[in-house]
């Protein structure tokens, strides 16, 4: 069923290193947010958002999504104008009105955080363009049916992925108590996060522009 299945999980791993649009989401919720249960919300949307890439490929419509420019420019557009929306959001609030919570979280607030991260990932289409890419190499090309360790493959990378967003959120909430408990501090990381959704949104919107 599958080939190099060690080489796999270390690639994985490296691969979730290398920073993208899931990660800047999740420092940017997690130094902009007192309570640590909104970013693990928004990682476990983005978490959602991985499996149904993943079993978008695994069942071939990814095949469609890429091989058909129309459906992938708009829904690459789509994630543009999300991020932009996101962007702007953090570039229009103040210092005094970086996301503070005194109490508890409540569930609607998780649940914003939720679709948040599944929105951001979501509308990613070159997320569909990595699954086509990476998870056959791993897979015996004799196997049949062919979609189910394309599904298992994906699914261990979901499992990789979201344990190293906890990793990010639990390390940039210690970063964050130790170095950013100023809320002035916190207003300039709202804006520094807001000017890196801008201009990702502007160069996912931009590309087919100067391609």
């Amino acid at each position: 069923m599958f080939q190099n299945l060690p080489f796999f999980f270390v690639s994985s791993l490296i691969l979730c290193l290398i920073p993208g649009v899931d990660m800047v989401f999740i420092l940017t919720k997690t130094f902009t947010t007192r309570r640590v249960w909104g970013p693990i919300a928004g990682a476990f949307g983005i978490t959602l958002g991985l499996v149904i890439h993943s079993c978008v490929v695994a069942f071939g419509l990814g095949w469609f999504i890429v091989h058909s420019p129309l459906a992938f420019r708009v829904i690459r557009c789509l994630g543009g104008l999300y991020l932009l929306w996101l962007g702007v959001g953090l570039l229009r609030s103040k210092a005094s009105a970086v996301e503070i919570y005194e109490g508890t979280v409540s569930d609607e607030t998780l649940t914003a955080y939720f679709f948040q991260g599944l929105g951001v990932n979501l509308l990613n289409p070159k997320v569909v363009l990595f699954f086509l890419s990476y998870l056959p190499q791993f897979m015996n090309e004799a196997f049949t049916p062919a979609w189910l360790p394309l599904l298992i493959l994906g699914g261990l990378f979901c499992v990789i992925g979201t344990f190293w967003n906890l990793f990010l959120i639990f390390g940039g909430t210690f970063l964050k108590r130790a170095f950013l408990q100023n809320e002035s501090r916190l207003g300039w990381v709202n804006l520094a996060a807001g000017v890196l959704f801008v201009f990702l949104a502007a160069s996912i919107l931009l590309e087919p522009l100067l391609t």
